[in-house]
């Protein structure tokens, strides 16, 4: 190690091309525990949402008079959009930066919810549904991919254990909520 770092400060005196890859990587940025938290919730509020409609669809169809077909809208719709967009908010987290793709993703989901909540016929809900499936699928693939880039070793291990679990707790809700309704 220190006969690299010999080497390339003679070659920068010199004026010589340092090779790049020859340094050190530096070290990730570290994930705080509050972090860690947000990161999880904002992993587990998306899935949550997919199947807790299950449990609203009766309601729905007695408020908005829907349709069957309008009804399996409200909930393919989200399921759409959020596998056509998965990838593509992977990417656009690379290309523009995970926190940014993360708040965005949040906030689009916050706002897209309130919508749902609000909507005052069913084509506004699954319009708004769909706005759903396309903001989490912005946020959910930053929170994998910042746990690969500030955890290593057991801590990542960890982390995605918990997001392993908080999925198996998703589809036991789910098989709740479809047992009950």
């Amino acid at each position: 190690m220190v006969v690299n770092m010999t080497a390339q400060l003679d070659a920068t005196r010199t004026g010589a091309v340092v090779d790049e890859s020859a340094r050190p990587a530096a070290p990730p940025a570290m994930l705080s525990p509050i972090g860690l938290i947000v990161l999880l919730c904002g992993a587990f509020l998306p899935i949550l949402d997919f199947f807790i409609v299950n449990v609203a669809l009766p309601t729905m169809n007695s408020t908005l008079h829907a349709s069957a077909p309008m009804l399996e809208l409200v909930v393919a719709g989200y399921g759409v959009a959020y596998a056509l967009m998965l990838v593509v908010g992977g990417r656009l987290g690379d290309a523009i930066g995970r926190r940014r793709m993360f708040v965005f993703g949040l906030v689009g989901f916050t706002i897209s919810s309130l919508l749902c909540g609000i909507a005052p016929n069913i084509e506004v809900l699954v319009m708004a549904r769909i706005a759903q499936g396309l903001s989490a699928a912005m946020s959910q693939p930053q929170v994998l991919a910042t746990f690969q880039a500030t955890l290593d070793g057991p801590k990542r291990a960890r982390a995605s254990g918990c997001t392993r679990r908080s999925a198996e707790s998703r589809r036991r809700s789910a098989s709740c909520s479809a047992a009950c309704s």
